[in-house]
């Protein structure tokens, strides 16, 4: 076997007959399948005597990494002794390597060739068909330029990637939406999904949703849809799996090991923008610990599985004690930034009690995120906090001074947005900047009236205030962005609804009402404090 490596194969065939027959003659006296893995220009890189699902092909072609729109530059040929035609593992294989082709030849008594099989990837296209399978009974009568063949399959690939919206500059991201309940309800996340991985400058080539009773412990979607997935995510050239839940160290693993694309979660999705977005030493600390809050548990015996933000999935351990090292050394990190947070938290105790005995009263815009906070503190005060069409384009608070029309000053701070499911690694590293909020005189709840899910973005906001133990803070609510509403009768339906106030954050002559509004709502908690003061002194003075 090992004069194969000396062959070569003119680039413009297949495989040879010469090739053929030895091929057949060494599986039949072996008893066992053959497999050669063959580039373009005829040179054999491996052979390996197994089937084609057992060819390591991550160690083979470690160094050769796939392309966006095209394929691997590499074509398997294999014998089969018993049944001719290729198997669904030989198409899986095909799909999962994206393999140039994969080629299948029949071995007959006396180690004679019989059929020759081939399949090679189809782009994306209306019928859903994955690949084409071409015959051939005579090996001598091959009659494909292969060269020409491969560069066609290319052309059509390329074409259809970015048909399909992809990007050369930009990774192409394929998302697995999933539920227990409701296929509406996994729809609609998945939609949000899309947008958080727009925010982190990825292309959305396609995706699909899961509904099953149960969570599948390995493989969360089941195997089978899984395989499905993987093969799609191929066909259509996206480099990452994103999954609209927080998946389980083990279920990292196990659908890592069905497939060489990166597995990424919602979590680790929305820490990468968090990464992205933090600009300041502070936002960078908090982001830090976030990630490695998330990593610690997925530290386990077989391997470390590492966010992609910390050093990526699937990098395999080199043993328990090696390991147990990992372990210490993330907690002691994790130790050191929560210190770095809790001198953070301090600082902002100290200015804000600073603020306190100024008497200047505080107020902090709130809401989901990408409503447009930051476009109206700017509308407001004037300012040039960054404003992005992107999840997550605000992490740091930013507090600017406001006059009210009754000449009252107010310090106002627009804060990072808010999203259903937010992570509880990020809750916790940003508790110093969620504490802006118990600080305030006023929470200002900024929604989007053009959202169709308005009400239900609004209902996600007054859950995380519950689970911080704010929602104790007064607040008014603000619907932005009327200038996107065809319909005056929903913009006046939420208004009525939520005793709410209507705006264009793009438009500053519709902020009259907002801004009388936090006239009137500061003077009644000045009224409010002052009565406070004045019962506190009358109660000292009778004692």
């Amino acid at each position: 076997m090992a004069r194969l490596y000396r062959r070569r194969i003119p680039p413009k065939e297949i495989i040879t007959l010469e090739l053929g027959r030895t091929l057949s003659q060494i599986s039949y006296d072996i008893e066992r399948a053959i497999s050669i893995l063959i580039d373009r220009k005829g040179k054999v890189e491996a052979v390996f005597v197994g089937e084609s699902y057992e060819v390591p092909f991550d160690k083979i072609l470690e160094r050769h990494r796939e392309a966006k729109y095209r394929l691997r530059g590499y074509r398997l040929l294999h014998t089969h002794l018993k049944n001719p035609a290729l198997t669904h593992s030989d198409l899986v294989t095909l799909m999962n390597e994206r393999l140039d082709l994969i080629g299948a030849l029949e071995v007959r008594d006396g180690g004679l060739h019989g059929k020759f099989e081939v399949a090679h990837i189809l782009p994306p296209n209306s019928r859903e068909e994955m690949w084409r399978i071409i015959t051939y009974n005579d090996l001598g009568r091959i009659d494909i330029n292969f060269e020409e063949f491969i560069r066609d399959i290319e052309s059509e690939i390329e074409k259809a990637y970015f048909q399909f919206g992809g990007r050369s500059e930009k990774e192409g991201v394929f998302l697995v939406g999933f539920s227990t309940k409701h296929r509406a309800e996994a729809e609609e996340s998945l939609n949000e999904l899309e947008s958080l991985a727009r925010s982190a400058d990825q292309v959305v080539l396609d995706k699909t949703v899961q509904v099953r009773k149960q969570i599948d412990p390995r493989y969360l979607v089941g195997k089978g849809k899984l395989e499905e997935v993987i093969l799609k995510a191929k066909q259509v050239g996206a480099e990452k799996l994103i999954f609209d839940v927080e998946l389980t160290p083990a279920q990292v693993r196990g659908i890592s090991d069905e497939t060489n694309l990166q597995v990424v979660d919602r979590t680790q999705l929305i820490l990468e923008i968090f990464s992205r977005h933090a600009t300041t030493s502070e936002g960078k600390i908090q982001v830090k610990l976030a990630q490695l809050r998330y990593d610690l548990p997925r530290l386990t015996g077989k391997g470390i599985e590492l966010s992609q933000l910390g050093g990526g999935i699937g990098t395999r351990g080199p043993g328990e004690k090696k390991l147990e090292e990992e372990r210490r050394r993330l907690r002691k990190q994790i130790e050191r930034y929560e210190e770095q947070i809790e001198e953070l938290s301090r600082r902002r105790e100290h200015t804000r009690k600073h603020r306190r005995e100024t008497g200047v009263p505080t107020v902090t815009l709130i809401g989901y995120t990408n409503v447009g906070k930051s476009t109206l503190f700017n509308a407001l005060t004037k300012s040039g906090v960054v404003v992005e069409n992107k999840l997550f384009s605000t992490l740091n608070p930013t507090t600017r001074r406001l006059i009210l029309p009754s000449g009252r000053e107010i310090l106002i701070t627009d804060t990072v947005g808010f999203i259903r499911n937010l992570p509880k690694e990020l809750v916790t590293a940003f508790r110093a900047t969620l504490e802006e909020l118990g600080g305030s005189s006023l929470l200002v709840h900024v929604a989007d009236c053009s959202d169709p899910l308005v009400e239900e973005r609004i209902e996600s906001v007054e859950n995380i205030l519950r689970a911080t133990g704010y929602d104790s803070v007064p607040r008014i609510i603000v619907f932005n962005k009327i200038d996107s509403v065809p319909s005056q009768v929903t913009t006046d339906g939420l208004k009525s609804r939520y005793k709410g106030t209507l705006v264009s954050a793009l438009n500053r002559e519709t902020l009259g009402d907002l801004l009388e509004k936090l006239d009137e709502e500061i003077k009644f908690l000045e009224i409010g404090r002052q009565t406070q003061i004045t019962e506190s002194n009358l109660s000292e003075a009778k004692a």
